[in-house]
């Protein structure tokens, strides 16, 4: 895979190649002629690149480059980063600047960066796949100051940048009454769980699937099923990340497949006000309800890695009363 900031931080452009075709053809020229003003515009072109060399090494090595996300990444959708800039040189403007990232159309122009001055620049970007992200191929180009060498700088990740899987939508999951018999008791309230609480009229905020339509109609108004709350009664989604056959593509997009529709589930059911939980080998998220633990299992799917099945651990034991929905 090409990546946009090579191994190697310099790179001949191709201008430069012609201009080192030239100065060997000058000193082609000079060895076999002699001729001393051939030596003097051979010692000025070798003069000119070291120049060149040192002055685009200093004014890309004199800027720091550093990535951090802003908000929540998803993968496959677009994210915004912010790429923060500082020209540590005590001397000197920092000029000819382009930042690089494989999201961006092209090479995007920075505007010279005077001497101990930083700037923000938020940048959109798409992830494609959902997993931590500790190093970027994201960086810094420069030509300057005659465009003989391409001259790059990574960028540094200020912090791990933790992409989420993308969810996946899917039909509500039989999740048994949690009147049944083995489930702990709570208190009738109003939710978003499977049991039917009352029917009343239509208020702004309601979700328009539980609308009544027989009820509505007979009544000439909108009616809507209000729910019974779930969060007596935990969820667990379990995905298992044992996997025999790492190298196996197939295997490893039912993988993948089976986090995107635990992360829809997982949404799906605190959106209901459900207490929701995950387990995989080696794994649990204890279950809650909230905007919060949203952010919790799917920090989990996005992090899980499938094992060795001589070494995956058991499954932890569950509560008393709680459900266990595992994904497929």
């Amino acid at each position: 895979m090409t990546r946009l900031i090579p191994d190697w931080g310099i790179r001949v452009t191709n201008f430069g190649l012609g201009y080192i075709l030239m100065c060997l053809v000058v000193a082609i020229a000079a060895t076999n002629t002699g001729n001393n003003g051939l030596y003097l515009v051979l010692a000025a072109l070798l003069a000119g690149m070291a120049i060149s060399g040192m002055l685009s090494r200093r004014n890309v090595r004199g800027v720091r480059c550093d990535i951090e996300a802003m908000g929540e990444v998803v993968a496959t959708r677009p994210a915004l980063l912010r790429v923060r800039l500082a020209n540590q040189l005590s001397t000197g403007t920092a000029q000819a600047l382009f930042f690089l990232h494989d999201s961006l159309p092209g090479p995007l122009w920075i505007d010279p960066l005077k001497p101990g001055e930083s700037r923000d620049v938020v940048v959109s970007a798409v992830f494609p796949r959902r997993g931590v992200f500790r190093e970027a191929d994201a960086g810094l180009l420069s030509r300057f100051p005659i465009g003989l060498f391409r001259k790059y700088r990574r960028a540094a990740v200020s912090s791990e940048i933790v992409v989420f899987p993308v969810p996946k939508a899917s039909a509500i999951p039989d999740v048994p009454p949690e009147d049944a018999r083995g489930s702990r008791p709570h208190v009738h309230r109003r939710g978003g769980g499977a049991d039917i609480r009352t029917l009343r009229d239509f208020v702004s905020g309601d979700d328009p699937r539980d609308l009544h339509w027989k009820q509505s109609a007979r009544m000439r108004r909108w009616i809507v099923r209000e729910r019974e709350a779930e969060r007596d009664r935990a969820v667990f989604l379990v995905v298992d990340n044992v996997l025999g056959d790492r190298s196996d593509p197939a295997a490893l997009e039912r993988f993948e497949s089976a986090i995107s529709r635990c992360a829809g589930q997982a949404l799906m059911l605190l959106s209901r006000g459900a207490d929701v939980g995950f387990q995989s080998r080696g794994v649990k998220v204890a279950p809650r309800a909230g905007r919060g633990q949203r952010g919790r299992i799917l920090e989990a799917l996005a992090r899980l890695e499938p094992i060795d099945p001589a070494q995956a651990p058991p499954f932890p034991p569950l509560r008393h009363g709680d459900h266990r929905l595992v994904i497929t």
